[in-house]
């Protein structure tokens, strides 16, 4: 199974998650759109990688992808990425702030990780992940050079490690539908 990070930015919508879980309870499927930055005009590195993700991505060969803004981190199982509109089963803000979408995440599930805790998703989860693309490096909050979505994998670890305590086994699915917090 193979693993995205997206960094979102609570600035285009300040519920982002609760928004796309209202949408999931309604619908049973929900599209979650990596925004274009305004700001970084980098061309993705790893593009072919990612294509090649999304070409292989479907329900019974699902994507894991992790939404964090670094306080909270969330695991979405994704069946479907498309560079197609998708905003009929998107929130409503995509169209109402006329935000630009760079491909579409099809969302049959989610569940929340950790809300509202920095530490928790930097020392227990984010330390977790490495990233093939930058010579298998752990996970890098400050001074990475990342662009999202960002191909991760898990490091593994025996029982014995204190790092197993995170509760962080893996794989996630299958997955249990989160509440909606109103």
């Amino acid at each position: 199974m193979k693993n995205l990070v997206i960094l979102y930015n609570p600035y285009y919508q300040s519920d982002v998650i609760e928004q796309h879980l209202k949408v999931l309870i309604n619908k049973e499927t929900v599209a979650f759109g990596k925004i274009r930055s305004k700001i970084k005009a980098v061309e993705h590195e790893f593009l072919d990688e990612l294509n090649a993700i999304y070409d292989s991505t479907n329900s019974s060969n699902p994507l894991q992808l992790f939404l964090t803004d670094y306080s909270n981190l969330f695991v979405a199982k994704v069946t479907k990425v498309t560079y197609e509109d998708m905003s009929e089963i998107a929130p409503n803000y995509y169209k109402d702030k006329e935000l630009e979408v760079e491909q579409w995440y099809v969302i049959k599930d989610i569940r929340e990780l950790v809300r509202n805790d920095f530490e928790s998703v930097k020392n227990h989860y984010l330390l977790n992940f490495t990233t093939p693309n930058f010579r298998d490096h752990t996970y890098a909050i400050y001074g990475n050079s990342y662009v999202y979505p960002l191909i991760v994998d898990m490091k593994q670890y025996s029982d014995k490690s204190p790092r197993s305590l995170s509760g962080f086994p893996m794989p996630l699915l299958p997955f249990r539908m989160m509440s909606c917090k109103s």
